[in-house]
């Protein structure tokens, strides 16, 4: 391979690395404002007497199968216990969300 070739790739593979990292900023950004918005209505559906449980239930059951694609990958542990947690809380807020509650 010549030199320029080598460059030209190194280049190229370290852009492919920003847009990662950029794809994944923004995906925390993502559930970040998804968690913040769904609190807040929750907490105007939970005022009103409005079942809430759905928001939750969406919200977790989002943030346990990034988390549960993230462990795949990187085998990092801590991925595995917050998919679980949020797992746990998806199904505890579809069984509330069924009773009515």
């Amino acid at each position: 391979m010549e030199r320029k070739e080598i460059l030209k790739r190194a280049q190229d593979e370290k852009l492919d690395e920003r847009e990662l990292q950029v794809k994944d900023k923004s995906m925390m950004w993502s559930y970040i404002v998804m968690v913040i918005m769904a609190s807040v209505f929750s907490f105007i559906r939970s005022e009103q007497g409005l079942p809430m449980m759905d928001l939750c239930a969406t919200v977790s059951g989002s943030v346990c199968a990034a988390m549960t694609y993230r462990f795949i990958k990187t085998r990092n542990k801590e991925h595995l216990v917050i998919s679980v947690i949020m797992f746990a809380t998806a199904i505890m807020a579809i069984v509330r969300f069924c009773m009515g509650h």
